[in-house]
């Protein structure tokens, strides 16, 4: 092969490799951030949480701009400045809020629907200035729990120990008093017996026709008004006996409530145990989390490095696919040249070698 051939060929492909290099830095550096048409959006917080100088700003799940700045008012409230593509400007009906970017507390700045509807909406105009929230931390409902844990089962312990007195309580005042019930009902039977005697007695002792005939209507009556304080004194008596069944029913489900009452109260304290292990365990994890020394620290506290790989693995994901097609060109140029090198006009070149000139 001819040298000059060669050289003009080492030249190309270097030619080639200084505009791929230029293309490269173009994509990697910070000049589409300059040309993009970008505009400015203020939002006020009364907290900002994790929200640093290029924190992600997004809608929908779409990556619509960044933080440019954020500062802390004299008011205690933080102004956030934000920069949205123009494109892409947020709508007066939507929210700004902060929220959770992933299961390492990242934050990111989302527009999502506000709760009141409004009939007329618009898209903000430049340099607005709008109201944030700051969305609920999941990680709250845990701190709050074992308070919550501690004070229901000192609750359920109360209740228990309550119930248990009552029932034992009522079970005590009906076994003492079936004996007075028993001899509250012989006494009235035997009170009958004695008025019935009573009543013949005065009945022959009464001379008067009229008064004796008064007398025997009156006692004719009285076995119908004994049966019935019979009859209702057997009703009374079905009554205890009920009674005194569902007072033994009652203490067959309180007495093993109280046989078990100390295993019951000791599963619930090895419960509420693990509870705090657990807890405890989720504030060594975030300590762990929070140390800027540690790998979850440097991607937790650097933002900054976090975004720079996420936007050169898009970067170099795009420069992929803008390449492909340049360098299949540069492949048929290429190729063209070595097949017939008058394209690039050194005819005269090719007759001085043909010559014999080297």
């Amino acid at each position: 092969m001819d040298d000059r051939i060669l050289q003009f060929r080492v030249g190309v492909v270097m030619l080639a490799a200084i505009m791929i290099a230029g293309i490269l830095l173009f994509l990697l550096g910070e000049f589409p951030t300059l040309v993009t048409d970008r505009n400015t959006l203020y939002v006020v917080f009364d907290q900002a949480p994790g929200v640093t100088v290029d924190t992600p700003v997004r809608t929908s799940g779409i990556l619509i701009g960044r933080v440019s700045d954020v500062a802390l008012q004299e008011d205690r409230d933080v102004l956030v400045t934000l920069k949205i593509d123009r494109k892409y400007m947020p709508r007066s009906n939507e929210v700004c809020r902060i929220a959770s970017g992933s299961i390492l507390g990242d934050a990111l700045l989302e527009f999502v629907p506000g709760e009141r509807p409004t009939s007329q909406v618009t898209v903000l105009q430049d340099k607005a200035v709008i109201e944030g929230l700051v969305a609920n931390n999941p990680l709250d409902v845990l701190v709050n729990l074992e308070s919550k844990m501690i004070g229901t089962l000192t609750t359920m312990d109360q209740a228990g120990r309550e119930v248990g007195a009552l029932a034992h309580n009522a079970n005590q005042s009906l076994m003492n008093n079936q004996d007075r019930f028993e001899r509250i009902m012989q006494k009235s039977e035997l009170a009958l017996d004695r008025f019935d005697q009573a009543m013949l007695a005065v009945n022959d002792l009464v001379a008067d026709p009229e008064l004796n005939k008064r007398l025997h209507e009156a006692l004719q009556g009285l076995p119908e008004t004994l049966n019935e304080s019979r009859e209702l004194i057997a009703k009374m008596q079905v009554v205890v006996e009920r009674a005194d069944t569902n007072l033994e029913n009652l203490e067959g489900f309180t007495e093993p409530l109280g046989a078990r009452g100390e295993q019951l109260v000791a599963n619930l304290e090895t419960s509420t145990e693990n509870l705090s292990d657990m807890i405890e365990q989720l504030a060594r994890l975030a300590r762990a989390a929070n140390n800027p020394d540690g790998t979850l620290g440097q991607l937790m506290t650097n933002p900054d490095l976090y975004q720079r790989l996420n936007a050169a693995a898009e970067n170099v994901q795009e420069i992929s696919t803008k390449l492909k097609p340049i360098v299949n060109d540069v492949r048929v140029f290429t190729d063209k040249i070595a097949r017939d090198p008058r394209i690039l006009g050194v005819k005269g070149a090719l007759n001085r070698n043909q010559s014999g000139i080297k």
